[in-house]
Formats: C-alpha cells, structure tokens, sequence
C-alpha cells in the first residue's frame, strides 16, 4: 500500500501541474480510495476514481499517466547510476559529461526555449532527458516533436542559441460586430464617380424619414473567438475587445442590452461624422428664408422651398434650399444649395453641394462638390474638395483629403492657392490650445505672489486682533472689578472717591465698547481676507486642471495627427495655370508653367537620382 501510496501522490500532483484537477478534488479522491480499500481490502487507482468522480476525462487519464511514466523511467535509470540524494535535483538541472541544458519560459508563458551549455552535438543527452525537464518544470502544452528534438541534440540547427521547443496557443479575440444602419447614412452625398473619375449629378430624391419606434441601427456579432493556452497548460481567457456603444443624439435611444437603436421620434435620421445617431424634425419653409419668417433657428432639418436671402442666418441641424445669398449658416449636418451659394458665410459639421460658389468663406468637416464653379472663395475642407465639372478661380481651398477639379485658374485672374492633406480644424485648435494655456500661465504667475500678500496682510490683522482682544480683557477685568465694589456697597454715596469711581466706570465701558468695534471689524477684515486666499488658492487649483485638461487635448490632437493622414494630391482634368501655389504637409509648389490633365502628389519615394526628399510629384490625371 505504501508504494501504491507514492504512485498516487505523484498522479495526483502531475495531475494538479497540468491544470486537469484541483487539489481538493485530488484530496477528495485519496479519502474515497482510502475508504474501498478499507473495505474491500483493493486498491482502485486514483485516476480512477477521478474518472468516475467527473473530474477529469478518459483521455486527461491516459495524458497524465503517460507523463507518470516517463518520469518514473527517468528516475528509474538515474537510480542505477546517481546516489539517491541527487535524484531529485535530476529533474532541476540535467548534466551529463559536462553538457547542460536550460529552459526558460518567456513572460507571457507562450514560449519555452532551450539552450545547450556545452559542446554539441552531444549524445550526453537523449530526447527523454529534455522531455523530463520539460515536464519537471510544468511544461505540457505545445511541445515539439521527438524527431525536432534529436535534431536540435544533433545540432542541426540553432547552434550556440536558444531554440523554441514548447509554443503555447495564441487566443483569439472575438470578431467585432457588424453594425447595420438602415437608413441611408449619406443623402446628401455629393454624388457618385463615374469609370472616367467625372461626377454623376443625377437627382437623388427625398431625403429619408422616419417614426417614432423605427429600428434605426443593430450590431450582429461577429463570430466568437476562443481560448488560447500557454506551455504550462493554463487556459488564456478571450481577449475582450473594446465596446463599441452606440452613440445616441436626440431622438434617438439605445436598447437595454445596447444592439439596437430605435427612434423615439419622426423626423430624418442622421449619422454624424462622429458616429452618433439621432433623429432630426422637419421644418418646412415654403418659400424664401426673408421678411416674412425672420432668422431661423430650428434644432432639425430645415427645408427651405426657395431661398435663404441677404442678412439672414439659420442655425440648425441640417439644411437644403435652393440657393444662399449672402447670408450666415450655421448648422451640424449637411447643406445642399443646388442653384449656389452667394456671398456667404458657412459653418457645417457634414458635407456640402452646390451649384456655384461665388465670394464664400466656408468651413466643413465633411466633402464638398461644387457642380460649375468657385470663385474669390475662402474654403477650408475636412474631406474633399471635389469640382469634377468646373473651375476654380482666385480662390484658396484647403482639403484633408484631397482635390479634384476640371480646370484651376484663367489667364486674367489671381492666382490659386491649394492646401491638401493638412487637417486646418486641428491645427487651428491645436494654435487655439497653446494660445490659451500661455495666458493660463501667465495669470497664474501672479497669483502666488497675490496668495503671499493677502496671508501677510491676514497675519498683520491676526496680530492687530491679540493685541486688542488683550486690552480688551484687560478693560473688562477692570470694569467687572469696580463695579463689583460698588454693587458691594464699599463706597458711600455722595463721596468724592464714589464720583470718581463711577466715572472711571463710565470711561472703561466706552474704552470696552470701542474694543467690541475694533474687535467685530477685525474680524470682519480677517473673514474677508480668509475668503480672498480661498478663491485665490482654489484658483491655483483650478488652473492646474485646466492646464492639464488643455494638455491632455493637445496630446489627443497630436496623436489623431499622426494616425489620421489627410491625401496629399490635386488631379486636373483639364488646365491648371502657372502661379498656382499647391501646398502639403512637408513641401510646396509653385506651378511655373501652364499643365494639362495630371495629378500632383506629395511623396517622400527616391527620385530619378536616388535622392529622398518630400516633393510634389506629376503624373498623368486618371
């Protein structure tokens, strides 16, 4: 039973080391084996029981035991030729004929290396000894085959370096879900390209409505990942992924278990660059935005029969009228102006179209696509800048993205100027941030000095106020002493000393009364200076936050403007006239003569010398 004993020992602590079982569970199946025997006077073997117990498979049985043996041959040949108490060592550090061998396991434990210290090949070592060591420090998952290992003690490959012999499972994270709109996200797309890179204008109808309860948007999950494995054995969880929420605006609301988004009211839907969802009202104009409606501020779509005339602004969430004449626009989606826009000021967090564009200053975050032309125009573009059918005339257009036009200049107009994939929106915050936190700085330089003034001045009025308080006890001992001698009756009425005794009292009540004000004012004086150090020491505070707030932005820009690269390029279809300055992130060019039909790309690629620099690169328009 003894040696039964050491055999169930050591299943059980092979079995504990390959994360098949628990030690209570191993515990468990000890007292239940103890129990049989004492009984039937046999011995059911322990993995056995753990069999019928249901803590480990037929098969993590048959693993387990063929673990067991492989260390009880390798105990058995040490037995024959080491002395019993170097046996255990055997498995801690293997060394034969002064060649030795290390395992190291990497940190995340998806890689055990093994590494010969000494001369090679060896027949010191055989594939048991290496497998022994293995199993010795734990490691059972992912391990070479024999025939590798030989080769390795062969020194067929990795000589004098470390070699992966164990490599753990990788998991895999869950596929993203598939987030499904169902409702155009884009109506007011400038429009589709055609084969020969030209604008397809074609007329795309209403835009989309909904109601009140319409699905607007669902995530179906991708497929499931799984689980990975180190050398050791132990499972790696799944990877899990960063949620992706549903963003939701105004009318718009997310289902508890957060897949879907349905609308709480009718109106349009919109996806904002941003990736929120919301659902906008309506408001119908059925003629021009003028007289008669005054400005317009409508949190929602605004749909303006005719046009929006000289003076007037509209802010709002989304715009379409037919045409824009000097007037302030302001809104958070899209603006379509199909017969142009004139002399106006235009503010959008979507994408604009238009017929014509004549004295603008315009900034969008979206595409824009201008159907004849832009002229003496101010734009600032986050997408496209797309005039696949027109001209651009004294004009500065700057586009992330890129632009396309049919011509670019005539031979009696200013110049052009073209700033391509360069985001203007950070820069301009970015300039704004730094602007700001200089000024934050500055304020702030002053305010220790202002902290240490009010607390000298508190500390003077702190000891303007012992001092009086001190003669202000002193006088109240005073008075409270005489007057306890004429309550006492100790002076006669009608006597000198008894005149002069309550004149002395008198003076010391109006000496203690003109303490009691000093005291109060002091106080006073003391309370409002407490509060100044306070609003001036929350103000340092404050300061600090904001600064590391500011800091925090300036950092995200930075880092958005290193992954979000804009499209360096302008493609002509046409002409394009010398003067024309195009501009990218690293270099500038100045056209110095009149070109056709090409394209011009900022790139860093060796030129025809060899030579690696930032240019603008021509080739043909396609």
């Amino acid at each position: 039973m003894a040696g039964e004993n050491v055999k169930n020992s050591k299943f059980g602590t092979i079995a504990v080391e390959m994360h098949f079982v628990d030690q209570g569970k191993v515990d468990k199946a000890l007292v239940v084996q103890t129990r049989i025997f004492n009984k039937t006077r046999v011995t059911m073997p322990i993995g056995e029981i753990l069999v019928e117990m249901g803590a480990i498979t037929p098969a993590e049985r048959d693993q387990i035991l063929q673990v067991q043996q492989e260390l009880d041959s390798r105990t058995h040949s040490t037995e024959a030729s080491a002395k019993p108490e170097k046996q255990s060592k055997s498995l801690r550090s293997v060394k034969k004929e002064d060649t030795a061998f290390d395992i190291t396991v990497s940190k995340d434990k998806l890689t055990a290396s093994i590494y010969i210290d000494g001369t090679v090949p060896t027949t010191a070592l055989d594939v048991n000894d290496v497998k022994t060591r293995l199993h010795s420090q734990g490691i059972l998952h992912g391990i070479v085959e024999d025939v590798h290992i030989q080769e390795f003690l062969n020194a067929e490959f990795s000589v004098g370096e470390q070699w992966a012999i164990a490599a753990g499972t990788d998991p895999i994270p869950d596929a993203p879900p598939q987030i499904r709109y169902l409702f155009d996200t884009d109506p007011l797309k400038i429009g589709t390209l055609t084969e020969d890179g030209l604008m397809d204008w074609k007329e795309r109808g209403d835009l989309p409505q909904v109601k009140a309860g319409d699905l607007l948007a669902e995530k179906i999950p991708g497929p499931k990942g799984r689980e990975g494995m180190d050398v050791f054995g132990s499972i790696i969880p799944i990877p899990r992924l960063r949620e992706q929420r549903f963003k939701c605006g105004k009318g718009a609301r997310r289902s508890e278990d957060g897949m879907q988004v349905h609308a709480t009211l009718s109106g349009i839907p919109k996806l904002s660059v941003t990736g929120e969802i919301s659902v906008m009202p309506t408001l119908h104009i059925q003629g021009d935005i003028a007289l008669q409606t005054g400005h317009v501020v409508f949190d929602g779509h605004i749909e303006v029969a005719g046009a929006v005339e000289k003076g007037y602004r509209v802010k709002g969430g989304s715009l379409r009228a037919k045409e824009i004449r000097d007037a302030r626009i302001d809104v958070d989606g899209d603006i379509s102006a199909a017969n142009g826009i004139f002399g106006a000021t235009i503010r959008s967090g979507g994408n604009l179209k238009a017929g014509h564009i004549h004295n603008c200053d315009i900034i969008i975050t979206g595409d824009m696509a201008v159907e004849k032309e832009i002229i003496e125009s101010r734009i600032e573009v986050n997408g496209r800048c797309l005039v696949n059918d027109g001209i651009i005339i004294s004009s500065t257009i700057s586009a992330k993205m890129g632009i396309t036009a049919m011509d670019v200049g005539t031979q009696a107009s200013k110049s052009n100027e073209m700033v391509v994939g360069i985001d203007q929106h950070m820069q301009r915050e970015a300039e704004a941030i730094k602007a700001e936190i200089k000024a934050i700085k500055a304020e702030r330089e002053n305010l220790p000095k202002l902290l240490q003034n009010l607390k000298s001045r508190s500390d003077q009025v702190n000891t303007r106020l012992g001092a009086v308080a001190q003669e202000q006890d002193k006088c109240m001992v005073q008075h409270r002493r005489l007057q306890e001698k004429v309550e006492a009756g100790l002076l006669k009425k009608d006597n000198a000393a008894a005149e002069k005794l309550q004149k002395t009292i008198v003076e010391l009540k109006a000496k203690q009364d003109a303490y009691d004000q000093d005291v109060a004012q002091l106080m006073e004086a003391d309370e409002s200076i407490s509060q100044e150090i306070a609003a001036t020491e929350t103000a340092i505070a404050e300061t600090v936050q904001t600064i590391n707030a500011l800091d925090a932005r300036l950092n995200e820009i930075n880092e958005a403007q290193k992954t979000s690269h804009g499209v360096a390029v302008v493609k002509i279809g046409g002409n394009i006239i010398a003067g024309t300055k195009v501009s990218g992130p690293h270099c500038a060019l100045v056209l110095q003569e009149d070109l056709k039909r090409l394209s011009l790309m900022e790139t860093d690629k060796p030129d025809h010398e060899g030579l690696k620099r930032w240019r603008f690169e021509l080739n043909p328009f396609r």
